[in-house]
Order: structure tokens, then sequence, then C-alpha cells
């Protein structure tokens, strides 16, 4: 290729708007400004809904939110956990971005030859070249990224199960405005300066050279007709572009790297309180209406890409609850929008809020960060408050309140478990080296004590000096605030507080991870930092450091089950399967796991309602388990434990559910 010799020469260039006449040139501003304004009075619409919603949270650190601004919206790394999905939006978004930057060039060296006086000033010779390759390059990305879109929405539903016609209307019209681009620019190296013959350095431009030398036969007066009337409308497209950004799904282009960038970090499993003095004041508990949103809340709301990622990992959809993560979120931005007096009933269905396990596969799925799990809690809330709870929810949170642990059970049996094993409390061992929180499921629940006594075999084995705090401990309050109850949660977790406080504890292991992520992640917020454990890091860290010896392997393949307030709520991926090798088990892994797991249906209080809605979510994810042919299951979670071990009793299965610390407890070296 010969164009590197002209460079120097002032006709390595384009005549900017070629072709195009001054009425047109008129239209195009018009129309832009027509739909800058229609864009601006739709975000300042948006923005005013905003301002209704409660005060938002705590400062915003700069650092910090152009770190998140990178990592979520540039850099978009959640969207790469599909393959398809992130290489497919990449190219859209980075070929739009390009594209955009070259319009904008376009527009400044019109201007500044308007200004100065100057033909060509920015847009020509190596910047020009290499410019013009760049924009050949990200635009064939953006319409590869287009139809990769299209090809998945057509081809497999599992990839988007969304797949609505204002969806295909999006692409389509991408695929117009990128398209005629393309065309446009063949036209016009066609007919522009004597046509390809006479400016051999368009070759740059790879595709319009391309399409220029395939109309270089249409005659010159045929080119410039069909040029200015795909110009025309490559242009209104672009402007109708600009206009319906707030008001459709194309809006998170604008709100989503806002929201990202200002969203408060916090581990999904650690829910937002309830400040009882602003209660008081304001008369008002829950989300009644959208105003009753933070504003923070609002916005990311707005931010919705309408992907329908959280609704195709939720447990609760996949089992044909009424229950849709997105559609909540569209309900209330609708509900916003047209001003509602309540979301709730016809916008919201109570069975909606009700079918949730809080497992958080919605939030932490979710490309844009949007924490659909806490807006579910705080609407929740507002039924607790105005007593529109019935059945099993309101027994479970009665006996919650009343026995202090959601089985009703007195206090003075908390310590039927250690029936013969001489357990120490805390009176007995005043400065332990780990307090053993047993939770209610190990202190009530048969399946769960059997889980406790294993784990005290372990601490003895190992010589860990430990206590527990007998019939002193009560339920941390978890079943209650997932429920919506944070008056009851605040009557548990308060004394609780107190006791561990006083008692000078520091470390503390529980086998539950509910009472797990409550006291590590929310019990901060009452004033009590503790370093806590889960079973099963405490197994690893015994094995790794030599304390704890196994003898023999148990051999069996054995399918791990990650419970979601461990692996996905807390990160706790690891520690279960290294405790599970160090016993000797072969561990299969299935589809749905560690972070991105599937829940077996207990969490967020619906270990004691009924679930009389869709098929089970426990023997769904048993299924999933069950393709595996492991010889066991085990589990690292009490709730886990006896869902999916009714799961299998339904099926009359052979396979075996079983805790990690029981696993480990039979290879103990005697």
């Amino acid at each position: 290729m010969s164009a590197l010799p002209l460079l120097a020469e002032a006709v390595v260039a384009r005549e900017i708007l070629w072709n195009v006449p001054p009425w047109a040139r008129a239209l195009m501003y018009v129309s832009f400004v027509v739909a800058a304004a229609i864009c601006s009075y739709g975000v300042f619409e948006r923005a005013r809904l905003w301002r209704r919603g409660r005060a938002s949270g705590g400062k915003i650190c700069p650092l910090d939110a152009l770190r998140r601004g990178l990592r979520l919206a540039v850099l978009q790394v959640k969207l790469w956990r599909s393959p398809s999905a992130g290489a497919s939006h990449a190219a859209v978004f980075w070929g739009f971005i390009v594209l955009f930057i070259g319009t904008c060039i376009v527009a400044v060296e019109e201007w500044g030859a308007w200004m100065l006086g100057r033909e060509h000033w920015i847009f020509t010779g190596t910047f020009y070249l290499v410019a013009s390759c760049a924009l050949e390059v990200f635009g064939l990305a953006f319409l590869a990224g287009l139809v990769v879109a299209l090809l998945r929405r057509r081809t497999d539903p599992r990839f988007r199960p969304l797949s609505r016609r204002v969806d295909f209307a999006i692409i389509a019209l991408f695929l117009v405005i990128g398209a005629s681009g393309f065309v446009v620019e063949g036209l016009r190296i066609a007919g522009a300066g004597g046509g390809p013959a006479a400016n051999d350095f368009e070759r740059w431009s790879f595709v319009g050279w391309l399409l220029a030398g395939a109309f270089a036969g249409l005659g010159a007066r045929t080119i410039e007709i069909a040029h200015l009337v795909l110009w025309l409308v490559h242009m209104e497209l672009s402007m109708l572009f600009v206009a319906l950004l707030p008001y459709s799904k194309l809006r998170h282009i604008l709100f989503a790297p806002l929201w990202v960038s200002i969203a408060e970090p916090r581990p999904s499993g650690k829910y937002a309180g309830v400040s009882l003095e602003a209660v008081e004041e304001s008369g008002k508990y829950g989300v009644a209406a959208a105003s009753d949103f933070t504003r923070r809340q609002l916005m990311s709301f707005d931010a919705c890409t309408e992907c329908a990622r959280c609704q195709s990992v939720c447990p609760a959809h996949a089992t044909g609850k009424p229950l849709s993560p997105m559609r909540v979120v569209l309900d209330i931005a609708a509900g916003s929008l047209a001003g509602d007096a309540t979301l709730h009933g016809e916008r919201i269905a109570a069975d909606t809020l009700w079918a949730c396990t809080s497992c958080g596969a919605c939030v932490v799925e979710c490309p844009v960060a949007i924490d659909q799990l806490g807006a579910i809690v705080d609407l929740r809330r507002h039924l607790v408050g105005e007593g529109e709870i019935r059945g099993s929810e309101q027994k479970a949170l009665r006996s919650v309140a009343a026995a202090g642990n959601p089985w009703g059970m007195p206090a003075d049996d908390r310590m039927a478990w250690a029936e013969g094993l001489d357990v120490p409390t805390l009176a007995d061992e005043p400065a332990p080296e780990v307090l053993f929180w047993v939770g209610c499921a190990g202190a009530y629940d048969r399946a769960g004590q059997k889980v406790t006594r294993a784990l005290v075999e372990i601490l003895r084995a190992a010589r860990v000096r430990f206590a527990v705090l007998g019939k002193k401990e009560r339920c941390t309050g978890d079943p209650a605030r997932r429920m919506g109850d944070e008056f009851t949660f605040l009557e548990l977790a308060q004394p609780n507080v107190e006791m561990l406080a006083a008692a000078k504890v520091r470390r503390v292991v529980t086998t539950c991870p509910h009472c797990f992520n409550t006291l590590r992640n929310e019990y901060p917020e009452l004033g009590l930092a503790l370093d806590v454990v889960h079973h099963t890091q405490l197994i690893d860290e015994l094995v790794a450091s030599g304390r704890l010896v196994l003898a023999g392997s148990d051999g069996r393949r054995v399918a791990f089950h990650d419970p979601c307030y461990l692996a996905r709520h807390n990160g706790v991926v690891d520690a279960p399967r290294a405790a599970l090798r160090a016993a000797g088990a072969r561990i299969a892994e299935p589809e749905h796991s560690g972070e991105r797991g599937f829940c077996c249906g207990a969490g967020g209080g619906r270990m004691w309602m009924e679930e009389d809605l869709g098929s089970r979510i426990n023997e769904e994810r048993f299924r999933q388990l069950e393709v595996l042919s492991p010889q066991a299951v085990a589990v690292g979670c009490p709730f886990c434990r006896t869902m999916l071990h009714d799961a299998a009793a339904a099926k009359g299965s052979a396979i075996v559910v079983e805790d990690v610390a029981e696993v480990v407890a039979r290879r103990l070296a005697r």
C-alpha cells in the first residue's frame, strides 16, 4: 500500500459533511438540539424522582468511586462470567465508545475549520489514517457484538431468558445505525474527490473502501442521492437513540456508570439496619412507596440493564415461584414514575416477596451492583410493620420473639444436645481459646445436634480449649432480620452483644453460616467486633497446623453443596473442600457451586414457611447434586443438611447427606 508517502500532503483528509447541503446540516443541528432536550428532560425527571427518596448513606471516597467505576462500568468484570455475554457486550460497548469519539472528532473538525478558517486542522495526515482504521475495526466489533447478542437470544434461552420485542427493536436500531454508517462511508469514498482512484489513502477505511468499489459503477448523481438519503436516515436514527436514552432500557448507559461509582460496598449478607428514632419520627417502617427507599437505591433501580441475569439465577424463579428480582426492581422504578401511593398489592404481591430465600444470587450476579435483596427485605419490613403477615411466617416470628429461637423450644432445653459430653460453659472455662456458638439449629434440631456433637469431638481431639454459652445463648436474630422484623432482631441481638462483650470473648466458631454471617457482619454495627470463623475454617486450620490428626480415608465420592451464607455472602469456598480432602473424600463439583451455588431453599426465614407455590427448591437442588452420582452429599450448614436430607428422603435416594464435621469426625485418630 502506498499511502504513507502521502502523509505530508494536505489531501490526506476528507471533506467534512461531503454532499450534505446547508438545509441538511441545519436539520442535523436542530435534530440534535431537540434530541438532547428530550434526553435532558428525561434525565432531569429521573433525578427529580430520586430526590423524593430518603437521604442516602455515607460519604463517597473519590478513589474508591473511580476504582469501582473502572472495574464494573469500564472493564465490566461481572459480564465476563459468561464469556459469550462478556465478549458481545464488550464489543458493543467499546465499538460504541470509539464510534462516538469519532463523531466528536468530525464535529470538532468542522467547528474548528469554521472558527479558524482552515479546511483541515485535526482530521488529517497520519492521525486521519490511524483514526479511520480504528473506526473501521471498532465499527465491525460493534456490529459483530450485536449479531452475537441477537443469536444468543434466538438460539439459547438459557443465556437470555428475557427476550421481548423491545429488546430486538433496540438491537435492530443499533444494527441499522452501525450498518448505515459503513454504507454512507462507502458512498462518500465512491463519490468524493474523484472517487477511490484519486484517494488511494482511503484504503485505511477498509470497509468503506470495499463498499466504494461496489458502488463505483452507480454514477455520480445516483451516488450523491443515495449518500444524502442514507446520511439523513443514519443521522436521524442516531438522534432517536439520544432521545430514547432515559426512557428505555438504554438508560443504563447513563445511570449505571454513575451508580456503580457511588454504590456503598458491603457484604451481600449484611443488611442495612433501621433507625428506630427515624421510625418513631416518621411513623414509617419499611417501604410502602418508592419514595421510602433511599436516593441511592432509587438511582440503582434506574441503572438496571434488564439483562435478567438476576432472574436466571434465582432459585425461587427457577422453581415456579412468582419472584423475579429484575421484575421487582423494574416494578419499583415504574411505581416511582407513576407516583404510586404503595408498591404493595397489584404492583408487587406479598407472595412475590415471601418467595425470596435471601440467597443473594441476584446481588452477586448483577453486572451493575444493584441490591435486589436489600429492596425485597425493605418491602418485607412494611408487611411486618402493617401486620400483613400470616400463617407459618407469623408463627416463626412469634416463636423467635417469645422463646428466643425459631423452634419455640424452652431455653432450659438448649443444652440437651450435650448430655453425656461434659461440655464446659463460660462459667467453667472463663478464658477459652474459642467460644463455640452452638446456634438454634445446633441446639434444638435433631440433625443439627449430630453436627454439634461431631464438632465437640473434633475440638477435643485437637486439644482446643473451648466453651459454650449454654442456656444463656439465644438466637442471633438472623431469621427475624431476614423476614423483615428489625425490632425482634434488635431485641435478640443487643443482649447477645452485651453478654459477649462482658465475657471479653474474642474468637467464636459456629456451625451455622447464618449465625456466622450475623456475628461477623452485623453485630459490629451494634458495637461488637469478633473474630468469627466457620467450623470448616477452624477444621482446615487445625489440620494444617498439625493439631488435628486424621486417620484413614473416607474414600467416598462426595458432592459438596455450598451454603449461600457461607460461600456467596462471605466468600468461604476453599475451607470446606480442604477439610473434606483431609478426610480422604473425593469431591465432585456440581454445575452450580462456590459463589454461584444454588440455594437449598431454607434462607430468608423459608426454613419455617410452607412452600406451596411451584416446585420445591430443595428437591431441585438435590436433583442437581444427584446427577453427579455421589455416594454422599456434604454440607456446611444445618439448614442445608435438613433440606437436602428431606429431598433425598422424598425421592427414596440412598445418598447420605452429612455435614463436613461428621465426615471429619469419623476419621479422627483415636
